[in-house]
This record gives structure tokens, C-alpha cells and sequence, in this order.
């Protein structure tokens, strides 16, 4: 999570979708001031600062709704909120991957299979990281990931900060070819109908 004093915006971290990558970008327009919650593993373009915030302290995966709790009102309404999403079968295959390959968490996963992944349904599914209690929508934008450096050079143009591209791909290099049945990507894009209802993906 990131809170921009200097440009107001508020970037709110979803689960595979770059956000260490976005983090490590921003944090290089981030003033001494602003929240940069700390990320795992560190990286030396990576300063964490002000994440304790009134007592709480405050996280990178963290709900916008429980950020509105914490911090003034007058701050949540008038920054900029946003978050990236992913299209839900091709987000689920970067996390098996993870799992399996990452050495943050392999080593328990190794033999993890995509029949045993499907089966367990512990799917990344972000909605509550940007909607309220009753599934509604508190944030101001949800970038695509398909299109982030496109649609992050226009949000820079909107909140003028300087944007020269993802330059930085932490947590990547995981992913293997793996063919998805209609049978498997059916109960994904089930499981994600609470998000898909803001992000638009279908199932085709």
C-alpha cells in the first residue's frame, strides 16, 4: 500500500498483478513524508516509511475499508484510490505457479498439482480489498493488468507524477505452459463473479 501526500493518491495492493513491481515504481516519486508499507522480500529501490499511522500499522495487502477506519476522512475522499486487476484464469495460473516454483513458496508446495489447486478453490479473489462490507465499490479506478503501462501513463498524466514504464518485474519468472479446461476456468470465473461484476472479464 501506498499513500501519496504530494499527489494524493492512495495505491491499494491486490494479489498478482505486479503490485511489488507498481510499489518498487512509485516508491521512486514517493516523498519523505508519504506511507510506503514494507514489502517481502525487501528490494534496495524499496523504502519503507510512516506505515504506522495513528497506532495502527499499516500493511501491504491490506483493505481500503479498513484504511477509511484509520485514516482522516477528509484524506479518504479526496485521494485518488485505485488497484489492478487481473483476468481470473490467467491470475490464478501466475499464483500455482508462484506456489510451485517461487522460492518464498515452494518448499512446501513442491508437489502441489493444478487438479489439488482447483479443488482446494483458494483462489486470489481481491474484491474485499477494494469494496465496502455490502460489495460496494470504495476505490476510484481498477487498472487492467493487461493494460498497465498504458493505463498507468494516463493515470500519471491525471495525478501528474512522472511514469517511465514497469521497469522492475519482482516475483516473476515462475510461470510454465499449462492448458485450462472449460470445466476448470467455469469454477474460477464462478468464484470471481464477486469481482468481475467492477472488472467486466467473461468467460470465453
Amino acid at each position: 500500500m501506498l499513500i501519496s501526500h504530494k499527489y494524493k493518491f492512495i495505491f491499494i495492493k491486490t494479489k498478482k498483478t505486479a503490485g511489488t513491481s507498481i510499489e518498487i515504481e512509485l516508491n521512486k516519486i514517493m516523498a519523505i513524508e508519504d506511507v510506503v508499507t514494507p514489502i517481502k522480500p525487501s528490494h534496495k529501490e524499496h523504502n519503507p516509511r510512516n506505515y504506522v499511522y495513528n497506532g495502527f500499522k499499516l500493511f501491504n495487502h491490506m483493505m481500503v475499508s479498513d484504511l477509511k477506519k484509520i485514516i482522516p476522512k477528509e484524506m479518504f475522499d479526496n485521494y485518488f484510490k485505485f488497484c489492478v486487476e487481473r483476468e481470473p484464469v490467467d491470475k490464478c495460473l501466475s499464483e500455482f505457479f508462484m506456489y510451485k516454483n517461487s522460492p518464498y513458496h515452494s518448499e512446501k508446495n513442491q508437489k502441489i498439482s493444478w487438479e489439488n489447486y482447483i479443488e482446494n478453490g483458494n483462489f486470489p479473489i481481491d474484491t474485499n480489498k477494494y469494496t465496502d462490507d455490502k460489495n460496494n465499490l470504495i476505490i476510484d479506478k481498477i487498472i487492467k493488468y493487461e493494460n498497465l503501462e498504458e493505463e498507468f501513463f494516463e493515470l500519471s498524466k491525471k495525478l501528474d507524477f512522472k511514469f517511465n514504464g514497469i521497469n522492475v518485474r519482482e516475483k516473476s519468472g515462475f510461470r510454465e505452459e499449462l492448458f485450462v479446461s472449460k470445466e476448470d476456468r467455469d469454477i474460477i470465473y464462478k468464484a470471481f463473479s464477486s469481482s468481475n461484476k467492477f472488472t467486466g472479464y467473461l468467460n470465453c
